[in-house]
């Protein structure tokens, strides 16, 4: 009886230790996209985060700006990354996406086509003043 007792102890405390780990924060602040271009905002939005285009070059003339652009939309919390869609800037689609932090300055992203089709990706990099 006491090894069952000891047992089921055990199994409580490892399961209370896991409990208490505190999830990972969420990814807000700004962020450069990987090839330096443009910054985006990661803030709350309802239930959910958002990114927007906070800074970018100037559009080519008669060409209306980034800036102000929402790319990544109702990001929900999925165990340790956030799950939504993605708004692709250069071709004008819309991708079932990803976002997961893996330092606390670099932010992976990843775009799928709708139903599990072709992947892509790539790493931002966490802008100092948003810390």
């Amino acid at each position: 009886m006491i090894k069952y007792a000891f047992a089921f102890a055990l199994a409580l405390a490892a399961t209370s230790s896991f409990a208490q780990t505190p999830a990972a924060p969420p990814p807000t602040g700004l962020w450069r996209v990987a090839d330096g271009t443009a910054v985006v905002r990661i803030a709350r939005c309802g239930a959910g985060l958002c990114g927007v285009i906070a800074a970018a070059p100037p559009p080519e003339p008669g060409k209306p700006s980034a800036v102000g652009k929402k790319i990544l939309i109702d990001l929900r919390r999925h165990d340790e990354s956030w799950r939504g869609r993605i708004f692709n800037l250069e071709d004008g689609k819309i991708y079932d996406g990803e976002i997961s932090l893996k330092s606390a300055d670099r932010l992976k992203i990843t775009g799928c086509l709708p139903g599990g089709g072709a992947c892509g990706g790539e790493v931002w990099r966490r802008e100092p003043a948003s810390r």
